[in-house]
């Protein structure tokens, strides 16, 4: 690993499951929904909470494959970048969820490999060299577990005070 990065390696890590700058870690604002929350799009974006999170594994499950990380077939159906999930069951969800752990441990192991000159290589899918990568990372799970803590969902709705 490249130590000069090592700090942001660990942000990452703490944006998606961890204790975030930003308020609730990616992960910890997921556990907070049941699968029916999750899968309701029946927020002010016309999200679900549960598209969302494929989405973040989905770019973490690119980059870890191109860096030639081994990961299993993409278990959601369509190319499209926020899949609604066809069984929203408890265990459906329970398993989607570590899913995301899986494709964010595979995308940090393959980040953690990469030399300096790496960092500087292209990747294939996004067309940005893998330095950005890293650099965007930092905040995308931060970016989006915001999204789902402001989309209107029960679990979220915080009545004010007089």
């Amino acid at each position: 690993m490249i130590t000069l990065l090592k700090p942001f390696f660990d942000i990452i890590d703490r944006e998606f499951n961890g204790e975030s700058w930003n308020g609730l870690s990616l992960m910890g604002t997921l556990d907070k929904l049941s699968a029916a929350e999750a899968a309701s799009s029946k927020t002010w974006e016309g999200y679900s909470a549960w598209s969302i999170g494929i989405h973040c594994a989905k770019c973490k499950y690119a980059v870890a494959k191109d860096l030639g990380a081994s990961v299993p077939q993409w278990p959601f159906p369509g190319e499209e970048w926020f899949t609604i999930p066809v069984d929203i069951s408890e265990e459906a969800w329970a398993k989607d969820k570590l899913f995301f752990n899986a494709m964010h441990e595979s995308c940090m192991k393959a980040l953690r490999a990469l030399t300096e000159t790496g960092l500087e290589e292209t990747m294939p899918s996004w067309k940005a060299k893998y330095g950005d990568v890293v650099a965007y990372l930092c905040s995308h799970d931060s970016f989006h577990g915001s999204q789902i803590r402001s989309m209107g969902l029960p679990s979220f709705q915080v009545k004010k005070k007089d």
